[in-house]
């Protein structure tokens, strides 16, 4: 009586651990979508603010060069 016991709780054990380590790697999961989510908002922000700037700097030597070799 005692072993049916004690095998039932080394089972509901091997459960909870399991549950445990499923919910871990779900929290896990989660936050990693987070945190490629959050990289690929600032790539992109970055992208565009890098070429915001390009393209001023651009029109600015080009207006610059323009009016000092007029053709």
């Amino acid at each position: 009586m005692i072993e049916k016991i004690f095998r039932r709780l080394r089972k509901d054990r091997r459960g909870a651990q399991l549950i445990e380590e499923a919910l871990l790697l779900s929290v896990a999961l989660v936050a990693l979508s987070l945190l490629i989510g959050g990289i690929d908002s600032i790539l992109k922000e970055a992208g565009s603010l890098t070429s915001g700037v390009w393209s001023s700097i651009s029109s600015t030597l080009s207006n610059l060069f323009s009016s000092a070799f007029q053709w």
